[in-house]
């Protein structure tokens, strides 16, 4: 059955508001919404401007109705299968490694630096994350009023949605990485680990389209014995998730918890993949 958002729109305000979000993905969002034109709209549509009018006699009430769309459209993926297959390459090509705690970590490290690097630059790339922080600017900038009210309201629903996807996804990690949460953390640790992770992804997504990158460097970082290359991206995650796991001291790695491991890692791809339905 086709998706219905990828349908061709059937009535006259449905058409216009479609053109609009169009144009708006095509050029890109700014602050004043400058480049939101209910003339173009209405022009790309094929809709006449007596129909466009009648339906929208104030262009605040347009804005509305192409932001709400915009808002309700970008939809917040947590992590990719590349991402999670890079862990579990690590642990199926170094299980040897695994029997030692400095190996485990090794492991451990190397997976996560290499996953955070895929999850930045899918993030970094991606239209729905450009709208969503560029919306976020946009709703700072509007007046006070039923508008900016009732955006601010979509956006927090996709942070909501985006925190819960992601924290299910974080909550089926340790098992594969022979981790658990940090003993202070309660119930709720993997969501306040979900809303920190993506607070911090949007600042350096946000980040990146103002600043050329920063060259990487080579180093052994948390307790890893493998000198690799660190971006600032991979390094602030990296240091962000591990704040929050620690090994957990009831695992003994060998033969049977690495396949028990990698079975975890095609848990975790199947959970991820349901999220994004």
């Amino acid at each position: 059955m086709p998706d219905e958002r990828q349908r061709p729109p059937t009535d006259a305000a449905e058409r216009v508001v479609a053109a609009a979000v169009g144009l708006a993905r095509e050029r890109g969002l700014t602050v004043g919404l400058d480049r939101i034109s209910l003339e173009e709209a209405i022009a790309a549509s094929g809709v006449s401007r007596a129909t466009a009018y009648r339906r929208w006699p104030s262009k605040t009430d347009f804005l509305r109705q192409v932001l709400l769309r915009i808002v309700q459209a970008a939809r917040l993926e947590p992590e990719s299968d590349e991402d999670i297959a890079a862990i579990r390459g690590l642990v199926t090509e170094h299980r040897d490694r695994l029997a030692t705690p400095e190996g485990w970590r090794t492991v451990v490290v190397e997976g996560l630096r290499i996953s955070t690097d895929s999850d930045f630059r899918r993030l970094a790339t991606s239209p729905v994350w450009r709208d969503h922080l560029a919306l976020r600017a946009t709703c700072a900038s509007l007046p006070a009023g039923d508008l900016r009210d009732a955006v601010a309201a979509e956006l927090a629903a996709a942070e909501r949605a985006f925190t819960e996807r992601r924290a299910a996804v974080y909550g089926a990690l340790p098992r594969m990485l022979g981790y658990r949460l940090v003993p202070w953390l309660g119930d709720d640790g993997f969501t306040l680990m979900a809303e920190t992770t993506g607070a911090l992804m949007a600042g350096l997504v946000g980040r990146a389209a103002i600043l050329p990158p920063r060259a990487p460097t080579t180093m052994r970082a948390f307790g890893s014995a493998v000198a690799s290359s660190w971006t600032t991206e991979s390094y602030s995650v990296v240091a962000t998730i591990l704040a929050f796991l620690e090994p957990d001291p009831a695992v003994s790695w060998g033969p049977e918890r690495v396949d028990a491991a990698i079975a975890a890692s095609y848990e975790l791809e199947r959970t991820a993949r349901s999220l994004r339905r």
